[in-house]
């Protein structure tokens, strides 16, 4: 015969009462904590987030689901939820070590719009009695900016700066950039030199035209140099990177035997293939350019070259065989 020891009330109300006096406070060791992104961060449209629970000696998040939810700031509307219970991915419980994740998810697209402030909660609720925080243990929340088009630009690397500056000539020169990386036009100071935005201005993407008469307009470049035409060469000065800036055409009149040209002591140089001041340019194999120095052959065709900073010396061997265009202006 199997007999059973009873244990007395006031025994098992011990027990209880010493259980919660010992039991930590999940405020204090156990809350949820949301770990990315940080708060105020900008982000994708599709932000990885993270939690997991406030360390301390005594923390043992027996979680068996964790909620996040996300709120548009402005509304105040709900606008995307999640949940992950225990054997559904949510890997944790009694083998919680500080810092474990106890949620990583990535918002699919089309949940977030660009460019909006939202804010992120996230809770462990209907926890149970063994665990060491409340019932509902919410803490927990951030807020988080998505990117839009300014903020993705911002954040790629400035590769070139372009300034372009008038010399207050008679009727300055209108000015086209081009065929390079994203474009980002500035006011204020770049490279040392005022530059403003006018009215006329327009900037889309890799495109930018304008007009300079006395001022000048300044750009950064997101990604390869683009091509900088001139309307007007002789009034205005083009500097990249805070150097001067030229554009060398080398155009074979297509006569009998063409020319021979040599390019130095100058700044560097870069051989173009493709359009440069709306010519067309190429590079053969018989070309040749290192450092600041250039050498080759032009007969129907043309070569073309962009030089970062001092303008060089141009020499042909038969200068009736061929044109030299500087920044787009004959020579």
């Amino acid at each position: 015969m199997v007999t059973s020891k009873r244990i007395p009330l006031t025994g098992i109300a011990i027990f209880a009462a010493l259980f919660l006096f010992a039991s930590p406070s999940w405020a204090e060791f156990c809350a949820p904590e949301i770990v990315s992104p940080e708060q105020g961060e900008v982000t994708s449209i599709t932000p990885t987030i993270q939690a997991t629970a406030k360390g301390g000696s005594n923390c043992n998040p027996n979680v068996k689901r964790i909620e996040l939810e996300i709120t548009h700031v402005e509304s105040g509307n709900t606008v995307y939820t999640y949940e992950k219970t225990r054997g559904k991915g949510l890997t944790t419980g009694r083998g919680y070590a500080t810092g474990m994740l106890l949620l990583e998810h990535t918002v699919p697209s089309g949940e977030l719009s660009e460019d909006e402030e939202y804010k992120v909660y996230v809770e462990y609720p209907n926890t149970g009695p063994l665990a060491g925080f409340d019932e509902h243990a919410g803490c927990c929340w951030i807020t988080f900016r998505t990117s839009g088009p300014e903020t993705r630009q911002s954040a790629q690397r400035v590769e070139h700066t372009i300034v372009i500056s008038g010399r207050d000539t008679s009727g300055g020169t209108g000015y086209a950039i081009s065929g390079g990386g994203n474009l980002e036009q500035v006011s204020g100071t770049l490279d040392g030199r005022q530059v403003s935005i006018q009215g006329n201005d327009t900037v889309e993407g890799n495109f930018a035209k304008g007009h300079v008469g006395g001022a000048a307009d300044g750009f950064r470049v997101f990604g390869e140099m683009p091509g900088i035409l001139l309307h007007d060469p002789g009034n205005a000065d083009v500097y990249v990177n805070g150097q001067p800036f030229y554009t060398i055409v080398i155009s074979g009149r297509d006569t009998r035997g063409g020319t021979d040209y040599t390019i130095s002591d100058g700044g560097r140089l870069e051989q173009v293939s493709g359009r440069l001041d709306g010519k067309e340019v190429s590079i053969q194999a018989n070309d040749s350019v290192s450092g600041n120095r250039a050498e080759g052959r032009v007969v129907g065709a043309a070569d073309g070259f962009r030089v970062y900073g001092k303008r060089p010396q141009i020499t042909l061997d038969q200068p009736a065989n061929a044109d030299i265009y500087v920044n787009g202006e004959l020579q």
